[in-house]
């Protein structure tokens, strides 16, 4: 088993165009979107740091089934997902409690805010998982990175979720936590799997 790795990331920009499509919102006949988003905005911007832990593990693969080193599966989806890569990255990223905080918030505004708020917090932990990403890109220079498998896409079992929260130790190192019903909280958290397919020379 390889070393576990954590890694920080400060606030970014909020991607507004991102958190319109997330929100679904139609936007405004002047595009500007509806008002309630930009007022979320200026609530989170600067506020969210994100954080994530990350471990590498071997394939084995076998005639049916993959050895993910943390876990087995027979998932047709992931086998084919994973086709060609030697070895997985497994992370685990949240926005943290503070996002949470907003969210309440929010909603005790509106609804609306509520949503929008929800929204804007898919949008910065899929920014982070995306910056996440560019660096494991920085240190497999040699390899190509595959997009990210999430536990319950496709037939991979969302079940799966309780062998990633054990092998990323998530509860200690993010103060993540899993529902009865294998919900995440902080809701705004991502777990993944990235294929790494070594470039032939």
């Amino acid at each position: 088993m390889s070393a576990l790795h954590e890694a920080a990331f400060p606030p970014a920009p909020i991607q507004r165009e991102e958190a319109l499509r997330y929100a679904m919102q139609p936007r405004s006949a002047d595009g500007s979107g509806i008002p309630q988003m930009d007022e979320c905005i200026r609530m989170a911007e600067g506020r969210i740091s994100c954080r994530a832990v990350w471990r590498e593990y071997p394939l084995i693969w076998g005639k049916n089934s993959l050895d993910l080193g943390f876990a087995k599966t027979d998932s047709k989806a992931l086998i084919r997902h994973l086709a060609g890569c030697d070895c997985i990255v497994l992370f685990a990223a949240t926005a943290g409690m503070e996002m949470e905080r907003l969210i309440l918030r929010a909603k005790a505004i509106s609804p609306l805010h509520g949503l929008c708020m929800h929204a804007i917090g898919a949008a910065i932990i899929e920014e982070a998982c995306d910056r996440l990403c560019r660096q494991l890109a920085e240190k497999y220079p040699n390899a190509v990175l595959r997009s990210r498998f999430s536990p319950g896409y496709g037939d991979l079992p969302l079940a799966m979720q309780k062998d990633v929260f054990a092998a990323l130790d998530c509860e200690k190192r993010l103060g993540l936590t899993l529902t009865d019903t294998l919900l995440m909280q902080p809701s705004k958290s991502v777990t993944a799997i990235v294929g790494i397919e070594t470039r032939q020379t």
